[in-house]
Parts: C-alpha cells; structure tokens; sequence
C-alpha cells in the first residue's frame, strides 16, 4: 500500500550530503607517486589535511544516514502504524544496489578489459565476494586497499548496509528503551577501540563507526519526538550557533595538536576525536533542520543543493574522476607540477563526473527510485 500521507523533506539535508561527500572528495583527490610533488611545502601543507577532511567526510555521511534512516523508520511507524522492515530493505536496496553493483562491474569486469586493450598491467587480485555480499570493509582490514581505488572506495556501502541489515531490529527490540540502546551503541564504540587499538584499519571496522550511528540516531530521536532539549536547541541563539561552529573549524586546523596531543593516552585522544566530531555533525544536521536562527541555511544555495542531490553517484565515480584526472595530468605532462596536482586534477575530476552522476541520476537510478512508493506500510 502506498503511503498515504506526505513524508517529512528537510530542505537543507542535500547540501549537507554534497559538503559530506566534497570531504571526501578532497581527502582522496590529492595523491601522488611523485616525489618532486611530495617535497613541495604546497603539497605538504594541503596534504596534512586530505586524511583529516576524508575522516571528517565519512563520519558525516555516516551519521547523514543513521539520521535519515532513523527518522524514515519512526516516521514510518507513526504514519502507517506499523513498520515492515522488508519493505524497508527493499526501499533502500532500490537506492543504493543498482549504482553500486554497476560500478562493481565496471571495477571488476570493465576496468580489467581496458587495461588489456591499452596493454597496460593490472594486479586487481582482491575477491569480489566481500564486496558483492557487503563485507568489503573487512576486506580492506584484512587484506589493505584493492589495486583499484574505485573497488576500495565502496568499503563505506559495506558499513551502510550492515546497519540497514540490523537497525530496523535493533529499533524493534529497544523501541521503548531508546536511551538505552543509544547508550548500548557508543559502549559498544569504546569497547572496539579499547579492544581493536593497534590493529590495523580500526577507521574501517563497523562497530567503531558505531560513534557516528549512535550520534545520528541520537539527533534523530530528539527531533522526531521533540524531547531532551529539543526546544533548548532550536533556540539557540545565531551567536551560539555560529560559536559552535567556529570551535568545529578550530577542531580541523588545529586537529594535530588537539587530537594528537601528549598529554592524554593515543587511545583516549581516538576516543574523544571520534566522539567531538561525531557530535559536531549530528548538531548540524540538527541545526540546519531545525534551529531557528540559523546564520545561514545551506540548502538556499540551489547548486549546492543540485550536487547534493547526486550526491550517491559522485561519490560512486569519484576514484573514477580521479584516475581520469591522474591520466590527464601524464597527457600534458605535468605529473611532476604542484599546480598541476593542487587544481588541474581536481577539477578535471569534477568535469568528468558531475556529469556521470546526473546522467546515472536521470537515466538510471530514477527508475529504480520510482518503484519505491509501492514498499511503504
């Protein structure tokens, strides 16, 4: 049955998608083998920022999701009356395994092929099960990233679809404890770094990302129901906004010396790092929802807006921007230029797949997304 009354749409939420993914983008579109461009103090300066802005991209998007989708379900179950999470996986393997199984084909299957046809070495040897059955993070705490950066990438789907597996049942089970299974989250989040500190890859396992669910999920519950200083928050004053938004920017420019600091245990700062900025997001998310006097409301910026919406598919092909990128860097033969890798390769990305995502967008997975409203209670 098709829902009958209209669902929530927060004006300002694709915006936030395309500033979560444009870190992303960031963090990954400044590599290079070149050693001329690695000693440039250019590169070094904006380099030093590319792991923080990747970091800070992915926990956005994360709590972005646990946010959504938990509003999507307590909406759900308020509107309809009840909640059939079949119809909520179908919903979300309708938005997000169309566009991730098309560019696992083209990691796995296309990739290799013109390679071939440029006669050119490929060592692709990673095994596509983990990423077709949505285990790839793990396969990169196992086993490191994949030849190809476009395979890589997807690891973060991975960790979307195990909290879509589990978080309509663990929504069920503690519906009307829900403090405490926020609270059972971010125990579980301390518990993994205490027991996973010092094995490699910690940032790609699932239960620590746990910090950013639990932060989204916790923002969702408190808007959705409108308790536990929701009324407080939404009238926080502009000078008190735009406060906590100034301590968030200090936060990113002074992160080495705040989170990488000596006077606390490497595993306290990881803790309180992940926590800070896993709280710094959800309050946005928040703010640009609900807050009365905003500063500024991101989704006024229409383009901004527009990206955001293709969001998915940018984020998709951005590894594929990227090596494109990389290929028109060695055509005009400036590999070795810091200016070259700072702006030319970057925005040569940027050309390549805005496009992609809005073609895949219109012509692709609309017709997936259409079939949607037949799978609501």
């Amino acid at each position: 049955m098709n829902l009958q009354t209209p669902k929530t749409y927060f004006d300002n939420l694709d915006a936030l998608r395309f500033i979560s993914f444009f870190f992303i983008f960031f963090g990954h579109s400044l590599d290079t083998y070149s050693l001329t461009v690695k000693a440039s103090s250019w590169y070094i300066f904006f380099y030093n920022y590319t792991v923080i802005a990747g970091k800070t991209g992915f926990s956005f998007a994360f709590v972005l999701s646990s946010y959504i989708n938990t509003w999507v379900i307590l909406e759900e179950w308020k509107l309809g009356g009840r909640f059939n999470p079949l119809k909520y996986y179908i919903r979300r393997a309708l938005r997000i395994w169309p566009l991730y199984f098309l560019v696992l084909f083209m990691g796995f299957v296309i990739f290799p092929a013109l390679k071939d046809l440029l006669h050119e070495p490929y060592y692709e040897n990673a095994n596509p099960l983990y990423f077709i059955f949505f285990w790839g993070n793990f396969y990169l705490i196992q086993h490191g990233f994949t030849y190809l950066p476009v395979i890589s990438v997807l690891w973060s789907v991975s960790v979307e679809e195990q909290f879509y597996i589990a978080w309509p049942f663990l929504l069920i089970v503690f519906r009307n404890r829900v403090k405490w299974l926020i609270g059972l989250l971010f125990l579980v989040f301390i518990i993994t770094v205490l027991v996973r500190f010092g094995h490699t890859n910690l940032f790609f396992h699932t239960l620590f990302l746990l910090a950013d669910i639990a932060t989204g999920a916790l923002f969702a519950f408190i808007s959705f129901y409108k308790r536990t200083g929701f009324n407080e928050l939404i009238n926080l004053k502009r000078s008190g906004i735009t406060f906590i938004y100034m301590l968030f920017i200090i936060c990113l420019v002074f992160y080495h010396p705040i989170f990488d600091n000596h006077f606390l245990p490497a595993i306290i700062n990881i803790i309180i790092e992940k926590l800070t900025f896993a709280l710094f997001l959800g309050f946005f998310i928040f703010e640009q929802n609900f807050c009365i006097h905003s500063f500024y409301k991101f989704g006024r910026i229409k383009w901004l807006g527009f990206l955001g919406s293709i969001s998915y598919g940018l984020f998709c092909f951005h590894e594929i921007g990227i090596l494109i990128g990389n290929r028109a860097l060695s055509i005009l033969a400036l590999d070795n230029a810091v200016f070259g890798l700072l702006i030319i390769k970057p925005l040569v990305a940027l050309i390549i797949i805005i496009p992609m995502a809005y073609i895949s967008w219109v012509y692709f997975e609309m017709r997936f997304l259409r079939l949607k409203k037949y799978f609501y209670s």
